[in-house]
């Protein structure tokens, strides 16, 4: 979704955001070097755009910001397994209280449905935002990076900044899903399979 590119320590820093990959807890990293912002509070494009101009570059795709992302001199990758990563986009974009009103999200709410109209789901920027495949968001060559890590590891990146780690949002439970339905949502994030994202 987006570039948040910044210095720091005399080095260009460049991290994509990544939806459901511990993004926003990336974010509360970064404001708290760049303003000493409280780790607890969360943030979000419009904070950064105020206090921040030019750090949150606003785009969506890898091919959009890549060129900017190789100039840094530390280019951050968080991913997440492709599976993960669908299920939890799910729960967000589907159960997410400020798109209780949206006519997409009306009616019964289950992942069966929601893979069974994906193409419908997908019209949805929210959708494509959390449901996309890491290849969308970082590409589709790991090298490309300096440091590469798994989700569950981003607190790594609050140590390299010296900033206090945070989870600023709760997991909600995971389905548990058949045979069927998994292999059906790593068909559709096939291309994280094909390029490593896994």
């Amino acid at each position: 979704m987006a570039l948040i590119k910044f210095e720091y320590n005399n080095q260009s820093w460049g991290i994509v955001r990544n939806q459901k990959c511990a993004s926003t807890s990336v974010l509360s990293y970064v404001a708290q070097v760049l303003w000493n912002a409280d780790p607890e509070e969360i943030q979000a494009y419009n904070t950064f755009k105020v206090r921040a101009p030019g750090v949150y570059i606003k785009k969506k795709y890898f091919e959009e910001y890549c060129d900017e992302l190789a100039e840094c001199d530390i280019r951050i990758a968080l991913w997440r397994d492709p599976v993960d990563k669908f299920v939890s986009g799910f729960y967000h974009t589907m159960f997410a209280p400020s798109k209780a009103q949206d006519s997409l999200w009306r009616g019964e709410h289950n992942i069966v449905e929601f893979l069974h109209n994906f193409d419908h789901y997908m019209t949805s920027q929210t959708v494509r935002d959390h449901c996309e495949t890491n290849t969308a968001r970082l590409g589709n060559n790991k090298n490309f990076y300096t440091h590469v890590f798994e989700y569950t590891q981003s607190s790594a990146i609050a140590d390299m900044l010296g900033a206090k780690t945070v989870n600023l949002r709760s997991s909600k439970p995971k389905p548990q899903l058949t045979s069927v339905q998994t292999q059906l949502i790593k068909g559709l994030m096939r291309e994280d399979y094909i390029n490593g994202w896994c």
